[in-house]
């Protein structure tokens, strides 16, 4: 039989744990014949009926959903590993994860794939909590919440003096958010709202200086409060809001979130080839060839595009893309984010009786304390991240000198660990040829283009989290891949 759309959807993002997750009944996901558009510009002899650029989660999940319907599905990646925005550093001591890190309780369709993929979950939302809040160093200067209230240079309203520089954005965007449904963020119908996070935190009365405190120095998304829509940042408050109200608990593969991706493709019936980067995309009549930097060639009547548009733009398409879809690959941003990974030989934050974490307003960056050993007390290891203007002046720094000075500024601000630390591994987002930065931001007047930008051209479609108008991160991918293998199946 053919499965109708709303069976389809159910058996994609509803079943097993992810049912419980989300509220809707639990629906097998049988194998069904082709619908019935996924027929017309049949695959020759030996071809894929689809051909899906990328293995991320996206790409692996819409290849996934697509061979459940009966299609022969072939996966390209450019990278020697599947993942993508996965990446877990496997060899270190509580594998520390350098993209996605946990999800939620109501990530119904990654709990769901976390089951099918067959790797060990472990909550760590509870490691989250457990010790100090970070400490606050402005300049050399370790602040607590209490000397920050009180201190000569803090810029914030009398109101907010005693809010640290990290909670304040995210407090005032909650607190004052003008969406009545965050689902809406990219209707047309608020168009009027998409200004800048800048004018946004204005309204609030935040001065520049303060802003620059509070979010240019780290932003969460974007190169600064100028760069990114308030409606983005309001969108992603309800999001949030929405996983605390399913539950605390945050999830985690046991091992390192890497492994999910790896069980997912050996689940795969048809090819997942790796180390073949995608220089070209071509169309004509109904079928697509893609063109490898080694030469090869793939051709389907069918391709999915899962590639950041960072990469895509990369990529010769012919016939090109146009409008506010050409516009979008060509202009969506994608934050830089750059880490060190650091051990520690001994617990120096127990000698001079500090937070282990720390913010900073210097080149150090956020060092953010790893709780990953078997036992939750255990620090395994810190993250310290550089994001946006920061993480380009480590790149252009270089690894290793960024690693010496990551080592040399915390034994500066913290006396106790000189001798005790060694820096690992540098990893940056923007290093990174197959992503070219972290997750994608909308800049002031983008949001119109959502509704635009996945739609398909030609035999060409596109799925990634970039694409997902109702979830974020791997819960957005995955809404993308079910929409993108709906799309395919003529559903």
């Amino acid at each position: 039989m053919v499965m109708d759309r709303r069976k389809f959807t159910l058996g994609a993002a509803a079943f097993g744990m992810g049912a419980l997750a989300s509220g809707l009944p639990a629906v097998a996901s049988p194998r069904a014949a082709p619908a019935k558009g996924a027929g017309k510009g049949a695959a020759r002899s030996g071809e894929p009926d689809v051909l899906v650029l990328g293995a991320g989660i996206s790409g692996l999940q819409a290849a996934w959903l697509l061979e459940e319907q009966g299609l022969k599905v072939t996966v390209i990646e450019g990278r020697s590993r599947v993942g993508g925005r996965i990446m877990t550093l496997l060899d270190q001591p509580g594998y520390p994860e350098m993209g996605f890190n946990s999800m939620g309780e109501g990530y119904g369709r990654g709990l769901d794939i976390a089951q099918r993929a067959g790797v060990e979950m472990q909550e760590v939302g509870a490691r989250y909590r457990i010790g100090p809040p970070s400490l606050l160093y402005i300049g050399d200067q370790p602040l607590t919440r209490e000397e920050w209230a009180k201190f000569p240079g803090n810029p914030f309203p009398d109101a907010l003096k005693s809010v640290l520089p990290a909670e304040l954005v995210p407090m005032l965007v909650a607190q004052k958010t003008r969406l009545e449904d965050w689902n809406s963020w990219h209707d047309p119908v608020n168009a009027k709202l998409d200004i800048s996070l800048h004018d946004f935190l204005r309204q609030q009365g935040l001065s520049d200086q303060a802003i620059h405190l509070s979010y240019d120095i780290a932003p969460y998304y974007g190169m600064n409060a100028y760069d990114v829509s308030a409606l983005l940042s309001e969108y992603n408050d309800g999001f949030v809001k929405a996983q605390i109200a399913a539950g605390p608990k945050s999830f985690a593969v046991k091992g390192g979130n890497l492994l999910m991706p790896m069980a997912l493709a050996k689940q795969m019936k048809g090819d997942v080839l790796l180390g073949r980067e995608i220089v070209a995309i071509t169309q004509d009549g109904g079928r697509a060839t893609v063109h490898c930097a080694d030469g090869a060639t793939f051709s389907a009547p069918r391709v999915i595009c899962s590639l950041p548009f960072s990469a895509l733009r990369n990529v010769r398409i012919e016939p090109g893309l146009s409008g506010v879809q050409a516009q979008a690959v060509a202009q969506l941003g994608y934050q830089p984010i750059s880490m060190v990974f650091v051990t520690a030989e001994a617990p120096f934050w127990e000698q001079d009786g500090l937070s282990p974490g720390m913010w900073t307003d210097g080149v150090l960056g956020n060092v953010i304390p790893q709780r990953y050993g078997d036992d939750p007390q255990q620090i395994t290891g810190f993250i310290v991240q550089a994001r946006a203007n920061l993480a380009n002046y480590w790149d252009r720094m270089g690894a290793e000198a960024v690693k010496a000075m990551v080592v040399a500024r915390i034994e500066a601000l913290r006396p106790a660990a000189k001798g005790k630390l060694a820096a690992h591994s540098y990893f940056s987002w923007s290093q990174e040829k197959f992503n070219l930065g972290d997750f994608s931001y909308i800049a002031p007047g983008q949001v119109a283009w959502m509704d635009e930008i996945a739609k398909p051209a030609g035999s060409l479609f596109f799925c990634g989290e970039h694409t997902a108008t109702g979830a974020r991160g791997l819960e957005g991918a995955l809404e993308s891949s079910e929409r993108v293998a709906l799309e395919v199946l003529g559903m």
